[in-house]
């Protein structure tokens, strides 16, 4: 059986855990399925790359890979300034997940973390960001824009 855990749905973001880093990662999940995970460094590099995801049982993710963008990013802006790369990307991504507080170096109070068993975009541990995110949010939907949602059947009968 294979099902979306409604818990992953929104934006998850390394940088609590990123102390001392020079780089972040985000992963999102979009409650249709679809999502995305973002890989940043302080040296302008940008890498996107969207995926389905599923769990098939509890306690399991599995991201499979469909796009990949990669660049530099945007000085004052989300996007891209400059692509280098930009293709399918058929990576499959299986991991044990768990949700839970945890507290970030240097921090005094717990935050709502993912934290998954292998890496996805060289980190363990993702703190809940934003819980409402579109398609729309994603760096690289300008580039390569998503296709409509699937629109529901007509009524089981």
């Amino acid at each position: 059986m294979t099902f979306l855990d409604e818990q992953l749905t929104g934006q998850w973001r390394s940088a609590p855990f990123d102390v001392g880093a020079m780089e972040t990662s985000e992963l999102v999940f979009l409650a249709d399925g679809r999502g995305w995970s973002r890989f940043e460094g302080i040296s302008t590099e940008l890498s996107i790359s969207r995926f389905r995801w599923h769990c098939p049982a509890p306690g399991r993710l599995e991201l499979r890979c469909t796009w990949q963008v990669s660049g530099q990013w945007a000085l004052h802006s989300n996007g891209l300034a400059a692509v280098d790369h930009s293709g399918p990307d058929d990576r499959l991504i299986r991991t044990g997940y768990r949700i839970g507080p945890e507290k970030p170096p240097f921090s005094d109070a717990p935050v709502t973390t993912l934290t998954v068993d292998e890496e996805i975009e060289f980190a363990l541990s993702f703190a809940r960001g934003k819980r409402t995110v579109t398609s729309a949010d994603d760096p690289s939907s300008t580039l390569v824009p998503y296709a409509p949602a699937a629109r529901p059947g007509p009524p089981a009968r």
